[in-house]
């Protein structure tokens, strides 16, 4: 069903204020005079000018923001830099622009951290989760909504509490029924104890919405129609066009296309008095498709042109395709075939556009968030360094001091060497030659300075990774197990199940990734245990431990590596990097594939190669696969998942027992992993 609920819940949330502040100081640290009061009143005065212009006369808006933002900059206030931001924020969501919304709300969302203003957070909270649904972001709206929910329920907000159900509610609507009227009640329930009349009718409006889409459709108008009579008790014309709006998109569904006419040209005259233009383009839309069902097709026609031409003023693609669908299944009822194929086409690649449209902002609007947090990062950096400035000047200080009695030291030294003419060319001749020792160990110094610093850089690059990689499970983690602490009893043994198996999922996921580093820190403690072992046999043994995993994927290994080539070297790191590398050549292999592992003599080494005929590997990631960097692994042919930090083990291993690995691939035909190890490991410890 064509619904306005995003519309909804747009229009009743409550008004909050969000801010944020720019390196200044909060009222408690400012002296409030007669000048701090006077220009507190003119940022208000632009604000007020500010919001009065519509989005079509942005720029001048954007006018008085810049001049609020600067008058609140030199007034140095946080709480005055917080509002600017509030105002500006809640002027980007009232037009929709819930991208710039998000910007705005992040530059807040620091400070307000910060400062730990529970309050105005778990506004901010409640703002960004209603922003991040509406860029269809439903799993970070959902984590922000789990925020302010906990924060309302410490301030005893019951309203705040409700508002929050109403969008969890809304969230789960297009994926579990139950748990959305679950949530959806709740919140009904607190609305009508507080009697506040444009929730109670958001409520019903949602619980409608839900119930109608579930085919219910009979009780989904007494629901509207609850709506509506709430409405008596508080005046929101928006929310009675809604009303109407969706009660005419009922009356489609039971055929009575007269009624469903009726309701949307009462929806319509609203609209129009509002002047609210994505409304006007969906209650259009809906009037071409009564119309069409009627079968006067000429004015379906008119209507969805009507509905094409508002959805472009608004830039709303979505509803420009369904439109040319709607224009397209009417041409072929006319026995216009051509048009319609013509139509249907254009309807493909109008969706194409949304979605890459929409992926396109979203992707602006994560770069701008990065970009955020990177700039917030410096500001404090900076803020640190000035804090040290007077320290500096201070030691500074204290060596102009000691570099004058170091001075007045070498004069006397001078004068009294002066005198000491032999012993002074004797003490030349000892200084050369201490100068010689030191740079000698200077130089060694630097190799051992240069050795040490690859290793810390290789250690960050690993702690990027494990940082990175252990980010999304933990974090979730934490959101699953933060619900599942509440006390309340809002949810049921289903909605437990479902999150102690994200929880599981999500610990396994970590605890490879610490096993792997956990074998990688050992290997560092270690010395080399070289003993002599048969490589086939030692293969064997490794088969055995993947057999299960090469079984799940009908895979065939076969291991022709010969019964009497023997070597000297340590047992468990060759072990390592078999496994690995058998791991990844069954990851990679299709079902039913087949893996080859084979082993030769060159020189004083001994050549082992791991083939398989799986996906391959791309020329271009080749030279990476070994590098300690930011990179994720790839899923298997199975959709297996893996930490990205096998392949980075192997080449160290394969290093600290004399060798080196290789890898040659050809996309969909297969990889070939070599790796040489000493026939007789002399490597040192």
């Amino acid at each position: 069903m064509k619904r306005t609920l995003w519309i909804i819940l747009l229009l009743v949330i409550p008004h909050f204020a969000i801010g944020q502040y720019i390196k200044a100081k909060t009222y408690s640290e400012v002296t409030i005079d007669e000048e701090f009061i006077k220009d507190t009143l003119t940022i208000d005065a632009y604000l007020t000018k500010a919001v009065q212009y519509s989005f079509s006369k942005d720029k001048f808006a954007q006018l008085f923001f810049k001049k609020a933002i600067e008058k609140a900059t030199i007034l140095a206030s946080q709480e005055q830099i917080a509002k600017v931001f509030l105002v500006k924020g809640i002027y980007y969501w009232k037009n929709y622009e819930y991208f710039e919304a998000i910007k705005t709300f992040n530059k807040a969302l620091i400070f307000y951290e910060n400062s730990k203003d529970s309050k105005n957070l778990s506004k901010l909270n409640y703002y960004l989760a209603e922003s991040y649904y509406y860029v269809y972001s439903e799993d970070i709206a959902f984590k922000y909504f789990l925020r302010a929910l906990n924060s309302y329920k410490k301030d005893n907000n019951d309203i705040g509490v409700a508002f929050c159900y109403n969008g969890i509610g809304t969230i789960y609507g297009n994926k579990n029924d139950k748990v959305a009227l679950g949530y959806l009640n709740k919140a009904l329930a607190i609305f009508l104890k507080y009697k506040n009349y444009k929730g109670i009718s958001s409520s019903y409006i949602n619980i409608a919405n839900v119930t109608a889409d579930n085919n219910e459709i009979e009780k989904g108008i007494e629901l509207y129609n609850k709506s509506i009579a709430s409405l008596k008790y508080k005046q929101d014309e928006y929310n009675l066009a809604i009303n109407y709006n969706n009660l005419g998109d009922c009356y489609i569904h039971l055929k009575d296309y007269n009624r469903a006419l009726l309701f949307f040209e009462k929806s319509l005259a609203i609209s129009e008095k509002m002047d609210v233009k994505i409304l006007h383009a969906l209650i259009y839309l809906n009037i071409a498709e009564a119309k069409f069902k009627q079968g006067f097709y000429n004015e379906a026609i008119t209507f969805s042109n009507k509905s094409i031409n508002y959805a472009k003023i608004h830039g709303d693609m979505e509803i420009q395709a369904l439109n040319v669908l709607a224009l397209s299944n009417i041409y072929e009822k006319t026995g216009k075939h051509a048009k319609a194929l013509q139509l249907k086409n254009e309807y493909i690649v109008i969706n194409e556009r949304s979605f890459r449209n929409i992926d396109q902002k979203k992707i602006q609007l994560f770069q701008s968030l990065n970009e955020l947090e990177n700039s917030q990062f410096e500001i404090n950096k900076l803020k640190l360094k000035n804090e040290s400035v007077y320290s500096k000047l201070q030691t500074r200080r204290n060596i102009t001091y000691l570099l004058i009695f170091i001075t007045l030291v070498l004069i006397s030294l001078i004068i009294f060497l002066f005198y000491q003419q032999k012993e002074k060319n004797k003490i030349y001749a000892l200084l050369k030659t201490k100068s010689d020792q030191i740079n000698t160990l200077k130089d060694d110094v630097q190799v051992q300075n240069d050795y040490l610093c690859d290793l810390n850089n290789t250690k960050n690059k690993l702690f990027k990774i494990i940082a990175h990689d252990l980010k999304n499970p933990l974090s979730s983690i934490e959101a699953f197990t933060d619900m599942m602490l509440q006390n309340d009893d809002e949810y049921d043994e289903e909605e437990h199940v479902i999150f102690l198996n994200v929880i599981k999922e999500s610990a396994t996921k970590a605890s490879e990734i610490l096993n792997d580093v956990l074998v990688w820190a050992i290997d560092q403690e270690k010395p080399l245990k070289n003993k002599k072992l048969s490589l086939y046999k030692l293969i064997n043994e490794e088969l055995k431990l993947l057999e299960i995993q090469a079984l799940q994927k009908e895979i065939s290994i076969e291991n022709q590596v010969g019964s009497d080539l023997n070597v000297v070297t340590d047992k468990n790191k060759v072990a390592t990097i078999i496994r690995n590398l058998i791991s990844n050549a069954i990851k990679f292999s299709f079902v039913k594939g087949g893996i080859m592992i084979q082993a030769e003599v060159v020189g004083k080494f001994v050549k082992i190669t791991v083939n398989d005929n799986g996906i391959g590997i791309a020329t271009a990631d080749l030279h990476n696969l070994f590098i300690v960097d930011y990179k994720k692994s790839k899923l298997g042919t199975s959709h297996e998942e893996g930490t990205g930090l096998g392949l980075v083990l192997c080449k160290d291993f394969v290093e600290k027992l004399g060798g080196r690995i290789t890898v040659s691939s050809k996309p969909d035909h297969g990889s070939s992993f070599s790796f040489t190890i000493p026939i007789t490991n002399t490597i040192p410890d």
